[in-house]
């Protein structure tokens, strides 16, 4: 039992860490948005993500749409919550992530933007989006903006994430967290009296099959992250 409940502390510790933390572009965008206090975006990093991958659309379009319309939310109807000005900003939106999720399902699904999907040439999207002239003073904001995004620099952050998935896929790092808890604690566990147990009991961790879960961990990391984001995020959803 002992050895149970330390594997599955490790696989938890593990997994929580580990899952939400190799996606960069969320590094990215957090880090461009910190340049803009006060907006009211910082903090929905992981929700523009989401809604992008799940409608097949650009991470960084909502945010340039965004900032070309309302400044990263920093100057928009308070009253209706519509950053993206979306039928020159008249559409009311229930909260924030109201607006995250209805302004990309809107170019990801509505009939108007199907020529935009086929291309992916911004100046569809522009056309009917903006809807009137003129066009390319807008456009030069929206692709100014896409290619500070993708500027950010993350080097640091990927160098730091290697680093310390190096560390943690070593025995030596596993065995020190086994030490890490006090064999008195640990043990009382399973004793049944906790002044009665045997300090030698229950004790073992077989380090080759916390090795094997873990790898198994890692390989499916991806769908992880995803089923616990998408659980967040379509719960947040439906509770509006």
């Amino acid at each position: 039992m002992m050895k149970k409940a330390v594997i599955l502390l490790l696989i938890l510790a593990f997994a929580a860490n580990i899952g939400l933390a190799k996606d960069f572009r969320a590094v990215k965008v957090k880090k461009f948005l910190a340049k803009y206090p006060g907006s009211p975006l910082r903090g929905h990093e992981h929700e523009i993500l989401y809604w992008a991958d799940k409608f097949k659309l650009d991470y960084r379009l909502y945010l340039a749409i965004a900032g070309a319309e309302s400044t990263f939310g920093r100057r928009y109807p308070k009253h209706n919550r519509n950053l993206t000005g979306i039928l020159n900003g008249s559409t009311h939106f229930e909260s924030i992530y109201d607006n995250i999720y209805q302004t990309q399902k809107l170019i990801a699904t509505g009939k108007w933007y199907k020529k935009y999907r086929s291309t992916k040439n911004l100046m569809d999207l522009i056309y009917v989006y903006k809807g009137v002239p003129p066009y390319d003073h807008y456009f030069r904001n929206i692709k100014s903006i896409m290619q500070a995004i993708e500027s950010v620099p993350v080097e640091k952050e990927k160098m730091a994430y290697q680093s310390w998935l190096a560390k943690i896929n070593t025995s030596l790092f596993l065995e020190e967290i086994v030490r890490r808890k006090p064999k008195e604690s640990a043990t009382a566990w399973n004793a049944v009296r906790y002044d009665k147990y045997q300090s030698r009991r229950g004790n073992s961790v077989d380090m080759k099959e916390i090795a094997k879960m873990l790898a198994e961990i890692t390989n499916n990391l991806a769908a992880y992250r995803i089923g616990i984001t998408k659980i967040a995020l379509e719960s947040k959803l439906n509770g509006q």
